[in-house]
């Protein structure tokens, strides 16, 4: 993904370094950059959230919002009559990397996208689907996870794992009241209301069941977990592993492969991907609940304006 040019010199640095267990900034293969995590940063939204990897300008900046809609049922619509369904789009702002003016970052946003989905729409999500139900055969939830990359400086795509399941996990649904009602034949027929009542709202069933993403990029003959911009540059493959929290691997998608990965290496990834995923559950955890602290003490405050945007 990135574009950046190195010099031979450079690459020969990064590569030796990596392959000796060293890295420029420091850290291990297998750690992550500072992670910052904040819900609710919608308001017009059912869920938000945003997600910074790295510090502020030299990081990787990923927004979410979930909006939840009503959907009639149709059998062409491809969803199961007793089920809801999520709705992925990714877009790549193009003040994000200069490869992304104009249509350059049409390819990414599409890979980005079926990632997403191949992650959080079926029931390797967690997600109670059938929840999502409000009339078998005649009506359901749709929740469109919308996603903007702010900024882009390595490991985008576990950035916009982390942001999206914290979204999910802020998602809040209005309830519905189902009744049977006569028609004017005296069938009885199934009608809904929503209610529109700030104050009666629903969590997702299921959400603490969803995957988290882990993704390896091959340098040499060694791997390292969310690359920097320059270790990203000389990478030849990556990988991406998404593990639930009973640490099932639940979903997989190779990408930018300059060459393939060896069966003892690839063994390796898989290992390591469940122990990664491990540290990285109670990572999120920990920031999650620290975000959703802060969130409820933003809420107690009173208002002074009326921006669709939480400060970050």
């Amino acid at each position: 993904m990135a574009s950046l040019t190195l010099s031979p010199a450079e690459h020969d640095f990064i590569t030796r370094g990596v392959e000796s267990g060293f890295r420029s900034d420091g850290r291990g293969s297998l750690d992550r950059r500072e992670v910052t995590l904040r819900i609710g940063m919608i308001s017009q939204a059912n869920g938000s959230a945003r997600c910074r990897v790295g510090n502020l300008g030299v990081g990787t900046d990923i927004l979410v919002g979930i909006k939840a809609e009503v959907n009639p049922w149709s059998p062409s619509d491809g969803v199961p009559e007793n089920s809801g369904t999520i709705v992925c789009n990714v877009d790549c702002s193009p003040s994000a990397a200069q490869e992304f003016e104009g249509r350059g970052a049409e390819e990414l946003n599409v890979e980005l996208t079926q990632l997403l989905d191949r992650i959080f729409n079926g029931p390797q999500s967690g997600i109670d689907l059938e929840k999502l139900c409000i009339i078998p055969k005649q009506a359901y939830w749709i929740l469109h996870v919308d996603v903007l990359v702010l900024d882009v400086k390595g490991g985008i795509i576990d950035a916009l794992v982390w942001a999206t399941r914290a979204a999910l996990m802020s998602t809040r649904l209005p309830r519905v009241v189902v009744e049977s009602i006569p028609d004017e034949d005296g069938v009885m027929q199934a009608e809904f209301d929503v209610v529109d009542d700030p104050e009666d709202m629903t969590e997702l069933v299921g959400v603490e069941n969803m995957p988290i993403a882990v993704t390896f990029f091959q340098i040499g003959r060694r791997f390292v977990v969310d690359p920097s911009e320059q270790e990203e540059a000389v990478s030849q493959a990556r990988m991406t592993v998404a593990v639930s929290p009973s640490m099932d691997i639940c979903a997989m998608q190779k990408g930018g492969v300059l060459r393939g990965f060896s069966p003892a290496l690839l063994a390796e990834i898989m290992q390591s991907s469940q122990t990664v995923a491990g540290e990285e559950f109670e990572r999120f955890k920990k920031l999650y609940s620290e975000a959703r602290s802060q969130t409820l003490d933003q809420m107690d405050e009173p208002s002074t304006g009326s921006t669709f945007l939480v400060p970050f």
